[in-house]
């Protein structure tokens, strides 16, 4: 063999470059040192990210049991303003309904002897229940004066007449009227 294409490496032999600094020794403990804290912050964010999404489902869990209880909460709510609404016209209602029975004495005594009342119809309105419909059917001769004195004796229970009407059958005259009443 060619004693040119054999080199004997085991020779010693002179540096051609200069040496690194011993402040580059540092390099390879700098590169494990940030290998460990990368490791150890992708860990801990690991941790962290299972975390929030167990913080995430019980707030979402936490969440709908607040929705369900608010629900709850506005439909309790709805049904105590209709029965509360519901009371509310019932307290109307009776406030209107007033006893009718002062009105039937109060047509009774306005009447004089001489006329005969054959019928009398009051009918309370639903909806309007402090209006009452007067039906009084006469027989006799004074019948107009009668029906003047009627309405002034429910003008004393604070009532006035509403659209009256009057019809003659023979003797007997018929009498409609919505009675009103009338606030103090």
């Amino acid at each position: 063999m060619n004693e040119y294409l054999c080199h004997d490496f085991k020779t010693p032999r002179t540096d051609t470059s200069r040496r690194l600094s011993s402040t580059f020794r540092a390099i390879p403990v700098i590169f494990y040192v940030a290998l460990i804290g990368s490791a150890y912050v992708m860990t801990m964010d690991y941790f962290n990210y299972k975390r929030a999404l167990r913080q995430k489902t019980e707030a979402e869990e936490r969440k709908k049991l607040s929705e369900e209880q608010r629900d709850a909460f506005n439909s309790e709510k709805s049904s105590l303003e209709s029965e509360a609404t519901k009371a509310e016209k019932v307290a109307q209602w009776m406030e209107g309904a007033r006893n009718i029975q002062p009105i039937a004495v109060k047509i009774a005594r306005a009447v004089q002897p001489e006329t005969r009342i054959t019928q009398v119809a009051l009918e309370r309105s639903e909806q309007v229940p402090a209006n009452l419909a007067l039906t009084i059917h006469l027989n006799g001769s004074q019948v107009p004066n009668e029906l003047a004195s009627i309405e002034s004796a429910l003008g004393q229970l604070l009532y006035r007449s509403y659209s009256p009407q009057q019809t003659k059958n023979g003797d007997v005259v018929e009498y409609h009227s919505t009675l009103v009443r009338q606030t103090d």
